[in-house]
């Protein structure tokens, strides 16, 4: 008999829904001498894109890879604090080998001032595709549990959408800039939604999100009293 591949679980709007019994494990070591190298390359990047770091917020223990989170304050023209992840992109992920999608990605979030909820919101994001050996991408969308508890103060954003950020340059072009063992690395913004959004997302697919927030000119700024635009 033929091998055959598995038939993937859709929703409705034609996203491929991937459903996990348990967290992923995560693994300790020590890092080698590439993690070195690549946090290196990215300091060098981030200092340019966003000027001098105002804060790290250092991971002690010594899982792999290992994340650190830097905050940006409100230095410059910006106005607002720029939370960004160090070291997700140190491993590639587990994508489907024949997808067009990055292997290596950080994660970008805007916010008033950094929390400590939001960090470590962004190291557990950070740190789930390589618990869990799969992938995270533009459109993708992660409950916050099961079921999906709001997030940050809010009482209704309760999942997270990865979408490409929106702030043109620098932070688009990222993937411009840094390279590592040849593979681009990409930010990844990290929006909250409502569980309505994401239904409709489900339903009618990415395009539709960005439509919504379109329509209710969604700040790019994290606002936890935000409602529902459905």
């Amino acid at each position: 008999m033929p091998n055959r591949k598995p038939t993937l679980e859709r929703s409705p709007g034609g996203s491929v829904i991937h459903r996990y019994a348990a967290l992923g494990q995560a693994r300790t070591g020590l890092p080698d001498g590439a993690t070195a190298q690549f946090a290196e390359a990215r300091e060098k990047v981030y200092e340019r894109f966003f000027g001098e770091v105002a804060s790290i917020y250092h991971e002690v223990i010594p899982f792999i890879p290992h994340i650190d989170i830097h905050t940006y304050g409100r230095a410059g023209r910006r106005g607002f604090c720029t939370l960004v992840t160090s070291g997700m992109s140190d491993l590639a992920m587990s994508a489907p080998p024949d997808a067009d999608v990055p292997k290596r990605v950080e994660l970008i979030f805007y916010c008033a001032e950094p929390k400590d909820e939001y960090l470590e919101t962004l190291r557990w994001l950070a740190r789930f595709p390589h618990d869990n050996k799969t992938w995270v991408g533009s459109g993708h969308t992660i409950p916050n549990g099961n079921p999906s508890k709001p997030l940050w103060g809010s009482s209704v954003l309760d999942t997270i959408l990865l979408m490409p950020t929106i702030v043109a340059k620098p932070d688009r072009t990222l993937a411009q800039e840094l390279t590592l063992e040849g593979d681009p690395v990409d930010f990844l913004w990290v929006v909250p939604l409502t569980t309505p959004e994401c239904n409709l997302k489900l339903e009618r697919g990415f395009a539709a999100v960005l439509e919504l927030f379109g329509r209710n000119r969604h700040p790019l700024v994290f606002d936890a009293g935000r409602k529902s635009y459905v």
